[in-house]
């Protein structure tokens, strides 16, 4: 075992002027110069000489330094040719110290060789005895000494914060230097070697400690060229030429903070160093292993990264990973979920990556899905092939479709296989087994089709205790989805026994748990609830008014379709008929189309026969009742007889021998017709004949239904053509249209055969002498003539014509 505290002067050649280390003198906590220190002070001087602080250098001092008052000494760590390692500090007056250990001497024990910048026991007059670490003479530590033995972690802390966009690169280029010790050394240039010594003292900080004793470094040079170290410190004057391409491409990894190019990006990912980075960024250093973690010869391996530092452990909110996007992000994930997936996680990293999943958001909780799975994965196979673990523990990870579709392939089997062997016991054992089968997604499997089945049997049973116990685990399990597909099952293969037994459950104990999951139950759920409650007291609706209460349940607060309307009518009435002073109203909210399409219009042709009185909404519902064809042949007739009715009134048909045929034909099919049908009927005719060309009603045989109406056609015939303005019309016009004339004449002529009803012959003479005599006083003989001739063509008795015409021309006026 070899250890050497070696002190040197700088000494010049008095011929050749050169440089040369001169052995200091013994003194107290100093070793004079042993045999065998020629060799060691050659190596001494090969790494000082090509160090910066040397000589008229170090009388410089602060010139090249920056704050001297911050600067005691310029440290470089070599590691020699035959395995042994040199720690060198050049200190101002133009000393140098070395600490030469030979290679069978062990390492440094708790202290880094970084640890001893600015070190007191490098100045001259400190004691011999220098602290524990090594065996015998020991690395000088920074003060104080008893304190702590590596840099202050809150230290590195503030350093890397006020370089964040540099400490990835610079841990990335380190890793770097032991996966290809041949590779390209890390060059930083710094205003001041203490920024330097930071820089190395958070890469010793970030290694695994097997490493940190092969670090080597210089924290300044005037002459990187000549510098054998791994990391090598220079000023913003040192001999480098910062923008040779060739140099940044090929020899040196360079990391300017002087206004050069920074930090390089990183050539690839690394995600070692992109979450040790994180890690310090936020506040929460790791404490990297000292060997590489059982299982696995990857000394970088990101899981032990997530041991808590200084700050304690992971922060659950996820914010060590907050940095981090892109592909540095994914392959960090991707490494938790190898080495959960290889085992090699112990149950404390395991909590810690589960609420790290936890604590992600947006683009970090779709990175971290495959970490998720590796997660639940892990819990599923540590159970084996039995009993499935509480995976309602994993509920919030963010897992995505693609992972709950795998794991109900590989793992949905096994939870419905046990939930299907609980459902042999009683209906109380089954929460657990659902719930687990619920988690993993087992949602095809026959266990958890036959548990719901039988719940909702269990439901629709309020009299029997199973209803309280199904209640009792669907409460338990508080699982939405699974709870509406519960309640849907409630209406399959609906019949009015079930619509019974859903209020039998609506008015039972178990209707509050009803109620407080009314909002995820079927349309048809939901009002038969309501009905049973408003039915009850103290509302106690029926009817049309528990009708048009439940409408207030749907989209729009009316009913917009047949399937709807069906279930409401089943509910309110089942298979009966309103009653019939409910039925306008029915069919008015509910409209006739609906009520066609819902196959109900028998259930309200009451209305129909029988209406309160005659408007368009009966007349449109009747012609939406003349397309179902269901309803029976007098009751089609009706709806027809009232619309060819209000057809001739509008003008929408004309009078022809075809209308008047059918609705002779119609009248005979529904006598006896009720009174207000009657008369609204009557109403329509004798108007649509009042407006009728003349000509066409004697050629329709129109003429038949007047000798034979009664009183209410007559009376509204008879209005509408003494209607002033009718009356003042025909006055104008009839004189040069003897045809229309002539036909007049013949429709309001005398009668006296059998089926002329007297009171058509009482409005017949009237029309006569109060319509047609005051068109006479326009007649010339010429129009006289014509209309003669018209009446003699027709067939017509024109003395009986020429009789009448005389006696009006007798009567005064």
């Amino acid at each position: 075992m070899a250890i050497r505290r070696l002190s040197y002067r700088l000494g010049q050649e008095p011929h050749t002027g050169s440089r040369r280390l001169i052995p200091a003198p013994g003194g107290q906590g100093r070793r004079p110069t042993e045999p065998g220190d020629e060799e060691v002070a050659a190596a001494v001087e090969r790494v000082i000489g090509t160090g910066v602080g040397t000589g008229a250098d170090a009388e410089a001092g602060a010139d090249h330094r920056g704050d001297g008052a911050d600067t005691a000494c310029e440290l470089s760590y070599s590691l020699l040719p035959d395995g042994g390692r040199l720690l060198c500090a050049a200190l101002p007056g133009q000393r140098v110290e070395a600490l030469h250990l030979g290679p069978d001497t062990p390492g440094p024990g708790p202290q880094w060789p970084i640890d001893t910048w600015s070190a007191a026991s490098w100045e001259p007059g400190a004691p011999e005895t220098l602290g524990t670490g090594f065996v015998e003479s020991e690395l000088p530590a920074a003060e104080p000494a008893a304190a702590r033995a590596h840099a202050d972690r809150e230290l590195l802390v503030e350093f890397a914060r006020a370089r964040s966009g540099r400490v990835a690169p610079f841990l990335a280029d380190v890793r770097r230097l032991f996966e290809d010790p041949a590779g390209r050394q890390i060059v930083l240039v710094e205003e001041d070697p203490a920024a330097v010594a930071r820089w190395i003292a958070l890469a010793c900080a970030s290694l695994p400690e097997a490493y940190v004793p092969a670090l080597t470094f210089t924290t300044w040079t005037r002459d990187p060229w000549r510098a054998p170290q791994q990391i090598i410190g220079v000023g913003p004057d040192a001999g480098f030429d910062r923008a040779d391409e060739a140099t940044l491409a090929h020899l040196y990894r360079v990391h300017d903070a002087t206004g050069g190019p920074g930090s390089p990006p990183l050539p690839v990912s690394d995600a070692w160093a992109e979450l040790t980075a994180e890690r310090w960024l936020a506040g929460s250093p790791p404490t990297p292993p000292a060997a590489a973690p059982a299982g696995t010869d990857d000394a970088f391996a990101l899981i032990p990264l997530l041991s808590g530092g200084s700050s304690g452990p992971l922060s659950p909110d996820g914010a060590d990973l907050a940095g981090l996007s892109g592909d540095s992000l994914r392959a960090v994930v991707d490494a938790f979920a190898r080495a959960v997936g290889k085992g090699e996680t112990d149950e404390r990293t395991l909590g810690e990556l589960d609420r790290l999943c936890r604590g992600l958001d947006g683009e970090h909780a779709v990175a971290a899905r495959p970490l998720a799975l590796a997660l639940v994965k892990h819990r599923l196979d540590a159970t084996g092939g039995g009993e499935l673990p509480d995976l309602t523990a994993f509920e919030g990870l963010p897992l995505g479709q693609d992972a709950w579709r795998e794991l109900r392939e590989t793992y949905g089997g096994r939870a419905d296989d046990a939930l299907r062997r609980t459902l042999r016991g009683p209906l109380t054992s089954w929460t657990e087994p659902l719930r687990l089968a619920l988690a993993v997604g087992a949602d095809g499997g026959p266990g958890l089709a036959e548990a719901m089945d039988r719940l909702a049997t269990a439901l629709l049973h309020p009299e029997r205790r199973d209803c309280a116990h199904a209640v009792e685990v669907l409460d338990a399990l508080d699982h939405t989805a699974f709870t509406r597909r519960v309640l849907r099952l409630l209406i399959v293969d609906f019949t009015e026994r079930k619509l019974d037994r859903l209020r039998e459950l609506a008015r039972s104990p178990q209707g509050e748990w009803l109620r407080r999951n009314i909002e995820d139950a079927p349309l048809t759920v939901r009002l038969a609830a309501a009905a049973a409650h408003w039915s009850g007291p103290p509302d106690h609706l029926r009817g049309a008014e528990l009708f048009g209460r439940l409408t207030e349940l749907l989209a729009g607060q009316r009913v917009d379709d047949a399937r709807t309307l069906k279930l409401l009518w089943r509910i309110v009435w089942r298979g009966g008929v309103p009653d019939r002073a409910e039925q306008p109203w029915i069919a008015r909210t509910c409209t006739p189309r609906l009520i066609v399409e819902a196959d109900l219009g028998r259930r309200v042709m009451g209305w129909v026969k029988e209406p309160d009185h005659c408007d368009r909404d009966l007349v449109e519902f009747a012609r939406a009742m003349m397309g179902d064809h269901r309803i029976g042949a007098s009751e089609r007739a009706t709806a027809e007889l009232l619309v060819i009715a209000q057809d001739l009134a509008d003008g929408r048909v004309p009078v022809t021998r075809a209308t008047v045929g059918r609705l002779r034909e119609l009248g005979r099919k529904v006598t006896p017709l009720g009174a207000v049908l009657r008369r609204g009927v009557d109403e329509r005719v004798a108007g649509a004949l009042a407006r009728a060309n003349p000509l066409d009603l004697c050629e329709s045989h129109g003429l038949q239904i007047l000798v034979a109406a009664g009183p209410e056609l007559l009376r509204t015939y008879r209005a509408h053509l003494l209607d002033e303005a009718c009356c003042d019309r025909l006055v104008r016009e009839l004189p040069d249209r003897p045809a229309e004339l002539a036909a007049y004449y013949h429709i309001w002529r005398p009668r006296r055969r059998h089926g002329v009803t007297a009171e058509w012959r009482e409005v017949a003479g009237e029309l006569l002498d109060q319509v047609l005599a005051p068109v006479l006083a326009h007649l010339d003989h010429h129009h006289l003539g014509q209309v003669a001739t018209v009446l003699e063509r027709e067939g017509q008795d024109v003395q009986e014509w020429t009789a009448w015409r005389h006696r009006v021309a007798q009567e005064p006026r």
